[in-house]
């Protein structure tokens, strides 16, 4: 609408505009706020459904295995028909078996291998144990046993020990088996030097074996004793050098049995790169 205003004698004719707020206009094109509403309903039921579905995927997956593994750990067709015990001559094959707690029959895949080879590493005869499963029905069980070489004393019973002197299993009636009785002075015992000293006797690099000592003293001063009861005498010699000790003690043993006079020895002793010997004293006629 126009109007006419007279302000200080002039004349102006101008357009009134009416005093209100225009709505936005919506893009063309654009959805509305209704059809956002349905969209969105419309996405997260169709997001449950594919969640769903994955999850009966997952169970049925898991049903599958399931029941696929029930079935083939008691097939017959996996059943134990042979199964192999190597290395051991301390434990009988009844004893591995009954430790590992496996037998004919029993399925091979329900075997825990890695449990067998625990359990049975546990016995105090067995140092290291090796389970190997050969489908469809064969075990195979190869032990590295502990080999006794002395008899020790404790709290008053026998006990048998290795090499270097650790103990292993008391001595039992029906696994007897006589060796020498290891007596140790702690301040000077060194388990490595006894177990090069036993592997010499055992690989013949020394004149006597280890089937010919009766007891082995190992004492406070550092000093190895032998008391050979085939040959009736004792052997001395520092453990430090000992090697070149017992290369000396040789060299006059072996001097002594050409002779013919070995058995008329008492001791021979290594002190300070020389070697002493003390034979018996002959008897006087009455």
């Amino acid at each position: 609408m126009s109007t006419i205003a007279l302000r200080s004698g002039r004349l102006k004719v101008g357009v009134k505009r009416p005093n209100r707020l225009k709505k936005a206009a919506r893009p063309e094109g654009s959805p509305s706020p209704l059809a956002n509403g349905v969209s969105f309903v419309g996405g997260l039921f169709k997001g449950l459904a594919c969640l769903a579905l994955l999850l009966g995927l997952l169970g049925a997956l898991g049903f599958g295995l399931l029941y696929g593994y029930r079935y083939v750990t008691t097939h017959p067709y996996f059943a134990l028909k042979d199964i192999q015990v190597t290395g051991n001559s301390r434990l009988n094959y009844g004893e591995v078996l009954a430790l590992a707690d496996i037998a004919l029959g029993q399925n091979a895949l329900d075997v825990n291998v890695s449990e067998v080879e625990r359990i049975l590493a546990q016995n105090p005869w067995v140092a290291k144990a090796s389970v190997r499963r050969e489908l469809p029905g064969r075990l195979s069980i190869h032990l590295e046993e502990r080999q006794p070489a002395f008899w020790i004393q404790k709290n008053g019973q026998i006990l048998y020990a290795d090499a270097s002197g650790q103990v292993i299993a008391p001595v039992e009636p029906g696994q007897f088996h006589s060796l020498p009785l290891l007596e140790v002075d702690q301040e000077a015992f060194a388990g490595e030097t006894l177990a090069a000293i036993v592997g010499m006797m055992q690989s013949r690099d020394l004149p006597f074996g280890l089937g010919q000592i009766a007891w082995v003293h190992m004492t406070s001063s550092g000093d190895a004793e032998f008391q050979l009861d085939t040959e009736g005498f004792n052997l001395r010699f520092p453990m430090r050098d000992w090697r070149a000790e017992l290369a000396r003690i040789s060299a006059v043993w072996q001097d002594l049995r050409r002779r013919g006079e070995l058995s008329g020895v008492v001791s021979i002793a290594a002190v300070e790169g020389m070697v002493c010997v003390q034979k018996k004293t002959p008897l006087r006629p009455s």
